[in-house]
């Protein structure tokens, strides 16, 4: 009797552990089939916006984008914006602090938004036990900054970067733009170069969008004197870069690598292999340079020896 009772509790054991066993292969396959749904729908997406931004941006190409969006700042002025820091000093100590050590790295010329936008500016920390992907948020029409991750400054410089490369008059924060037609471009370039001056300016050792990161320093070497990417950062300049890399590429390929950028931004799944694709997209252009000198070869070089 005891061992038929030990065999009717082995055999309901069994039959739930089977039970569980297929709930979760199901909803395995579930999450499988929703992701390539997902994956078929960004791709629509993606070809699509290429297709509009690629149709409504062709003036682009018969226009001088290097053109400075702003009138060179007088001796006058310079000092004028010196002296709105130091009001920053008297009312918001800790904007203060990331304006002396920014301007270790770039011109006061460069801060004009930050100026502009710093006395609207509010800070909020929560307090929060859970972890989240989001850790911090910038609204650039409020110019509210909130806080989830207070336990270095890193998230708070972070979103300090984008408070300093808004642009409320162009609609704009640092490389990311809202367009009327073809909706927001940029914005993966942005997340990525954001980071990558938060690090290299503030001495963090974040690794948040490192794919974007290691993409947005690619774009980088595009540019002669890579002083002047920061310079259309901080101005809010999208189509300043547009304008430099179409030295060394078509707007359709500028176009295309900025949307995939964007769609790494939001993609999850496969975004090791995304990233991969956009790297090599970067690395044919840089082979097919027409002006192949000595330079743009050990350029090629060395970024084929670094993963």
């Amino acid at each position: 009797m005891e061992i038929f009772i030990q065999n009717i509790i082995l055999i309901i054991l069994i039959s739930i552990n089977t039970i569980i066993f297929q709930h979760q292969c199901l909803k395995f396959y579930q999450e499988i089939r929703q992701s390539k749904i997902n994956l078929k729908k960004n791709i629509m997406k993606s070809k699509t916006k290429k297709l509009i931004l690629t149709k409504n941006l062709q003036d682009l190409k018969n226009v001088d984008l290097k053109a400075p969006l702003y009138a060179k700042l007088s001796q006058e002025d310079k000092e004028k914006m010196i002296k709105a820091t130091e009001n920053i000093k008297q009312n918001q100590p800790e904007i203060y602090l990331f304006t002396t050590e920014l301007l270790k790295n770039v011109k006061i010329d460069s801060l004009r938004n930050l100026i502009i936008n710093a006395p609207y500016i509010t800070i909020n920390y929560h307090k929060t036990r859970k972890k989240s992907k989001v850790t911090g948020t910038y609204n650039g029409y409020s110019k509210k900054i909130d806080i989830y991750d207070s336990d270095s400054n890193t998230t708070l410089y972070h979103e300090l970067l984008h408070a300093a490369s808004t642009s409320y008059a162009f609609h704009s924060v640092g490389f990311k733009i809202n367009l009327k037609e073809g909706g927001i471009l940029g914005e993966g370039l942005n997340e990525g170069y954001t980071e990558l001056l938060n690090n290299r300016f503030f001495n963090c050792h974040s690794k948040s969008y490192i794919h974007l990161q290691k993409l947005a320093k690619l774009i980088e070497n595009f540019y002669e004197n890579k002083d002047e990417m920061t310079e259309d950062y901080f101005n809010a300049d999208l189509f300043g870069l547009i304008g430099e890399l179409l030295k060394s590429m078509s707007l359709e390929e500028i176009i295309d690598i900025l949307v995939d950028m964007d769609q790494l931004l939001t993609t999850y799944n496969d975004s090791y292999v995304q990233y991969l694709k956009i790297k090599q997209k970067l690395l044919n252009i840089y082979y097919h340079q027409k002006k192949e000198n000595t330079t743009a070869k050990s350029l090629v070089k060395k970024l084929l020896v670094k993963k």
